[in-house]
C-alpha cells in the first residue's frame, strides 16, 4: 500500500489531518517532523509514496523547499502540497493549514480521486477510530463500539451518545491493547467534525499564524454553541469562552482599520456569524470609546455581549433573519424559526449563569432586536430600550450594512444615510453621529 508523507512538526495537526485524510479520501498518511527527516525516509522508500504533504517552513527549516529540491535533483515523480503562507512556483498550495476542505479538494486533485470515487467508496458498518483520537474528547457525538474480542463480527456498545466518558476509561482501555474504537458509518463525519473542532479549538496563538487563528476562532466558537447546548455554562465551556473572546476583543483593537479587518476575515472564508461577531465588536468598541459616558467598562461589556447575542444560532442562515417577515418567509424548519425566534432569551440564559457577567449584559442581549424580552423582532424601538442596547443595535445594524456589501471601496455617507433611514429618533441619532469617526 502507498502512503501520504505528511512533513508537520505540530502533533494536533499532524491528528486531524491524518484523520480528515483517511476518512475523505481513505488516505493512510505516516509523519515525520522535518524536511530533513522527510529526506531520509523518501532516501529508502519512495516508491511507497504516493503524496507529500509539507508545510513550508517548520522553524527556520524551509522543508518545502529542501523536499522540492530533493525531488528534482533524483527525478522522483510525486505530487506535493505546500501547507503555509507564501507561494512555491508550480506547486500545489494551501495558504491556510486549517482550510481542510481546501486541502481535500487539493489532495483528491493530485491522486484523480474523484467525486464519484470518493461516494462510491465501501464504508465498513462500523468505522474504526484510531483510540488515541478520543483523549481529545470529554464526550462523543454519536455512540461508540468496541469490537468483541471473542467474536469480531460483534461491536459492541461502548460509550454513549453525549454522556460524559468515565475517569481512566481511554487510558484502561489502552492498557488492555485496544486500538481502535467504531463509530456507526452513518455518524462518521459528525464524529470526525467534532474531533477537528476540539483539536484546532486547542491550537495556541504561537502555534499558527494570524490568518489561521482567525480560522481557528471561527471553528471554535461553531464548537462552544454545540456545547452550550448540550452541556451548558460548565468549566469547560466558561474557559473556552473567554479564550474566544479574548482573541475577538484583540483582533478588534489592534485592527487600525475597518477594511482590513473585513478583508481578512473574507480571505480566511469565515463564516458569516463569525464575520458578524468579530466586525460587530470592532463597531461597538468604536462607538462606545467615543460616547460621553463610555469607559474601559462599558467597552469590556459590548465586547462580552456581542460575543453571546447570536450564540445559540447554529448557522448562517439564521443569523442572517433581522425581522419576523423575514422569519416567516424562510424556509427553515418551524423547530430552526422557534430557535431563531428566542434565541436573544436563549443567550441571556447563558450569560445569567455566566460567573463575572458584566452587569446588565443579560438583560442587553434580550433587548438587542428590539424586544424587551428576547422573543422575536420588533418594528419600532420602544423609550425603555436601555442606552447600551441602543448602542448595540445601531452597531448591529452597520455592521449588516458592511457585510451586505463585502468587498469594494466603503461608501461612508451612503452607509450612514441608511442608518438614519432606520433610525429617526435624536437618542439613536446621536449614537449613529459616533460612526462619523470610524476609520474605514
Amino acid at each position: 500500500m502507498k502512503l501520504t508523507l505528511l512533513v508537520e512538526n505540530n502533533p494536533k495537526i499532524e491528528s486531524f489531518y491524518k484523520l480528515n485524510l483517511f476518512t475523505w479520501l481513505g488516505l493512510e498518511t505516516t509523519c515525520v517532523k522535518s524536511g530533513t527527516l522527510a529526506l531520509e525516509h523518501l532516501t529508502s522508500h519512495s516508491d511507497s509514496v504516493n503524496l507529500i504533504i509539507v508545510r513550508c517552513r517548520i522553524g527556520k527549516e524551509e522543508a518545502a523547499k529542501v523536499i522540492i529540491d530533493f525531488l528534482k535533483l533524483k527525478s522522483i515523480d510525486i505530487p506535493v502540497i505546500v501547507i503555509g503562507p507564501g507561494e512555491v512556483p508550480n506547486v500545489t498550495c494551501v495558504a491556510n493549514s486549517l482550510d481542510l476542505k481546501l486541502l481535500i479538494k487539493k489532495a483528491a486533485v493530485a491522486l484523480n480521486i474523484t467525486a464519484k470515487d470518493m461516494s462510491a467508496k465501501v464504508v465498513a458498518d462500523h468505522f474504526p477510530i484510531p483510540i488515541g483520537y478520543f483523549n481529545s474528547i470529554k464526550r462523543s457525538v454519536c455512540s461508540v463500539y468496541i469490537q468483541d474480542p471473542q467474536m469480531p463480527q460483534l461491536y459492541n456498545l461502548k460509550i454513549e451518545k453525549l454522556k460524559d466518558f468515565e475517569a481512566n476509561l481511554i487510558s484502561g482501555l489502552i492498557q488492555e491493547g485496544v486500538n481502535c474504537l467504531y463509530v456507526d458509518k452513518m455518524d462518521r463525519l459528525d464524529f470526525v467534525n467534532n474531533v477537528t473542532s476540539e483539536l484546532i479549538s486547542d491550537l495556541k496563538a504561537d502555534e499558527i499564524s494570524e490568518d489561521e487563528l482567525i480560522t481557528a476562532v471561527d471553528k471554535s466558537v461553531e464548537l462552544l454553541s454545540k456545547k452550550l447546548l448540550t452541556i451548558g455554562i460548565t468549566e469547560e465551556t466558561i474557559a473556552l469562552s473567554k479564550k474566544n473572546m479574548a482573541i475577538i476583543t484583540a483582533n478588534a483593537r489592534k485592527s487600525t482599520k475597518l477594511s482590513k479587518l473585513l478583508d481578512r476575515l473574507l480571505s480566511n472564508k469565515t463564516s458569516y456569524l463569525y464575520k458578524h461577531t468579530q466586525i460587530l465588536t470592532y463597531v461597538g468598541i468604536h462607538i462606545v470609546h467615543n460616547i460621553d459616558w463610555g469607559n474601559a467598562d462599558q467597552e469590556e461589556k459590548i465586547s462580552f455581549i456581542a460575543f453571546f447575542h447570536d450564540i445559540a444560532l447554529e448557522n448562517d442562515l439564521q443569523c442572517q433573519i433581522s425581522s419576523m417577515n423575514e422569519l416567516k418567509r424562510s424556509k427553515m424548519t418551524d423547530v430552526e424559526k422557534s430557535l431563531v425566534e428566542r434565541h436573544a432569551q436563549i443567550a441571556a440564559e447563558y450569560v445569567t449563569k455566566f460567573p463575572h457577567a458584566p452587569m446588565g449584559s443579560d438583560q442587553i442581549i434580550r433587548q438587542h432586536h428590539g424586544q424587551l424580552n428576547g422573543l422575536g423582532f420588533s418594528d419600532h424601538y420602544g423609550a425603555n430600550i436601555s442606552p447600551m442596547a441602543m448602542v448595540f443595535i445601531v452597531a448591529e445594524e452597520f455592521t449588516k450594512i458592511i457585510l451586505k456589501q463585502e468587498s469594494g471601496k466603503m461608501n461612508r455617507e451612503e452607509m450612514l444615510r441608511e442608518l438614519r433611514e432606520e433610525f429617526t429618533t435624536s437618542r439613536f441619532l446621536k449614537i449613529v453621529e459616533k460612526l462619523e469617526t470610524l476609520i474605514l
